[in-house]
């Protein structure tokens, strides 16, 4: 995985390169600007809390991530939690499922603006500086897998 995950840098950083050189400095810097536009329409700021349990986020929905999806993985700095550990509710549903209960047959469909509250049980959260997120939907349609990552720090908060 730490392979495959360094090539993906690698390849990020020769596209990068390659853009610089083609359409200048600038355009690299929009990019960036619309990449952090993008991330920041998607996660609610300061939304990520300690919890009795482990933590709790909760997720704008913009248009970019419509859909049904099949799974649902969920990563805490790096390191993947059990998708029976794994809670979410859409702002549409005050029902909590688990992210093992998320199959081809049993999607988790997401609409335009509809925002999912996300709660993980973890033995060891995080006590000090900044935690990186990343939840990855797998989609029933194209593109196959649609992610989002987000760096912030923990604040106390109480139960999902």
């Amino acid at each position: 995985m730490a392979a495959h995950r360094f090539g993906a840098i690698l390849r990020l950083v020769g596209e990068a390169a390659r853009v610089e050189v083609e359409f200048g400095t600038q355009s690299l810097e929009t990019l960036a600007r619309i990449a952090d536009a993008v991330a920041s329409s998607v996660y609610v700021p300061d939304s990520l809390t300690r919890t009795p349990t482990g933590l709790a986020l909760r997720l704008a929905n913009p248009p970019l991530r419509v859909g049904a999806f099949a799974a649902l993985r969920l990563f805490v700095d790096g390191h993947p939690v059990p998708a029976e550990d794994v809670r979410f509710r859409t702002a549409t549903s005050s029902t909590w499922r688990t992210a093992a209960s998320v199959r081809t047959e049993s999607p988790l469909d997401l609409q335009a603006g509809d925002a999912i509250d996300l709660a993980a049980d973890l033995p060891d959260v995080p006590r000090v500086g900044p935690v990186t997120i990343r939840l990855e939907l797998q989609s029933v349609a194209i593109p196959p897998l649609v992610w989002f990552e987000v760096r912030d720090r923990l604040r106390d908060g109480g139960a999902p």
